[in-house]
């Protein structure tokens, strides 16, 4: 299996390339082309029960479709829905939760499940529910801007919103930037404050920075 990620960070996307009986998973709808002998199939994420879950609350489909190349070499082509990055991570013993929308594939040894972010993650625009990622293989994550790779050991606060993923044995809270009129007025709202040992991936822009923008420019 050959992994290739094109024209990032601003519009990237992944071109894979499946031997004959090798396989992938990914997020339903992200399939950009893919050569015409590939056998898709189309699987409920865990159950109907799992996937309602993962589709009110945390914001990603209900399904995922699987790539095989059944004789011959599969040519593959995936790209989420909004223009930015795409990273490579090597999952190994350390699971990698994932915030909902970035998820984009993963080889068929690694297990998705949704956990339970608590409810400090509602005030950090993650949504209750984040995407737990183990096993051992290649997995994809996107963002919308480009992303960043940190490596945290310690403390370090983000603000709430670019998060993408953070390794498990990071834990985080959720707290105010200053006082309440800061919180209010200063632009910043939220941050999330991570603790311990990991790596934290991040991206450099937020979706609802730009739907803002656009709004601005509408007709009143």
């Amino acid at each position: 299996m050959k992994y290739s990620i094109k024209h990032n960070p601003s519009y990237a996307l992944l071109d894979v390339e499946l031997e004959p009986g090798e396989t992938i998973q990914s997020e339903a709808g992200v399939m950009v082309y893919m050569s015409d002998d590939a056998k898709i199939q189309t699987i409920m994420a865990g159950g109907f029960i799992t996937a309602l879950i993962r589709k009110l609350l945390g914001g990603e489909s209900m399904f995922y479709n699987i790539f095989t190349a059944p004789v011959r070499k599969l040519n593959l082509g995936l790209a989420p829905d909004l223009a930015g990055d795409i990273k490579k991570i090597d999952l190994g013993i350390t699971p990698v939760i994932i915030q909902r929308g970035s998820y984009l594939c993963s080889e068929p040894a690694i297990s998705l499940k949704t956990r339970f972010g608590g409810f400090r993650s509602l005030f950090s625009r993650e949504g209750l529910f984040l995407l737990e990622a183990n096993g051992q293989g290649v997995l994809y994550i996107n963002s919308y801007g480009a992303i960043m790779e940190v490596d945290v050991d310690g403390e370090y606060i983000l603000d709430t919103g670019h998060m993408v993923a953070f390794e498990s044995p990071l834990n985080f809270e959720v707290s105010k930037t200053g006082g309440w009129k800061s919180t209010l007025l200063s632009g910043e709202g939220f941050t999330m404050r991570f603790k311990g040992k990991g790596k934290l991936w991040i991206q450099t822009r937020v979706p609802g920075g730009f739907i803002y923008w656009l709004m601005r420019l509408l007709p009143s």
